[in-house]
């Protein structure tokens, strides 16, 4: 190869990767512009705008038909996301019950788009698959229900901003309890089709209003 030929190849690496990084930088803030355009259109009192999307990490839980759910499993559609545990005593069935309602609304109203509902139990240790399957099915039999270990669940939830805490029940005699409650999150959060957290839906969860943000979102 000629001296010229050599002292090219370089060059032309570097100019690749420089139009490489650039239209990533240009899709980055084609995204972070439709976001914050987004925010002026629908109503943040039914979902919270995120202008700046976060990220779903990487993470490893369990369907409770015992097929893995990664992170990949939230790519290529919309999802509505929710962290609780079966034996909430009236949180978690108060908002089953609006995803339920949601879903049907959805379905009712021929959305195009692809979605789906994950509810993330945090109470690993009493929420078996065939305990998740019987809970969620009983709203809606499309509603996916996954759990897993305690390190990938906060993994997952962390940075999201979704957390939890165990309360255990008060006894007679003060005596040691292994019954508990547990305080967590109660928002649904909207994960995109490229797996990042655009919105936030707060609660009291009213399923019209929800869906009309959400068709609002996706532009049908």
């Amino acid at each position: 190869m000629s001296k010229s030929g050599r002292q090219g190849a370089p060059v032309a690496a570097v100019v690749f990767l420089v139009l490489i990084v650039a239209l990533g930088i240009a899709v980055y803030l084609k995204w972070q512009r439709a976001n914050v355009d987004l925010a002026t259109v629908v109503d943040q009192s039914v979902m919270r705008v995120i202008p700046q999307a976060i990220p779903v990490p990487e993470f490893t839980l369990t369907r409770m038909d015992g097929k893995p759910f990664e992170r990949k499993n939230l790519l290529g559609k919309w999802t509505f996301l929710y962290f609780g545990y079966t034996l909430c005593p009236d949180v978690c069935p108060t908002e089953l019950t609006a995803l339920a309602e949601v879903a049907e609304l959805i379905r009712k109203e021929g959305v195009q788009s692809s979605w789906q509902q994950v509810f993330v139990s945090v109470d690993p240790q009493r929420d078996t698959p065939e305990q998740l399957a019987k809970f969620v099915t009983y709203f809606d039999p499309k509603i996916i229900g996954v759990t897993g270990a305690e390190s990938e669940l906060r993994q997952m939830a962390k940075p999201l901003g979704v957390g939890w805490e165990k309360a255990a029940l008060p006894t007679a005699n003060d005596a040691a309890s292994s019954s508990y409650l547990i305080n967590h999150t109660t928002s649904i959060l909207l994960v995109s089709p490229d797996a990042t957290v655009i919105g936030v839906y707060p609660t009291p969860h009213d399923p019209v209003a929800m869906v009309k943000v959400f068709r609002t979102v996706i532009n049908e």
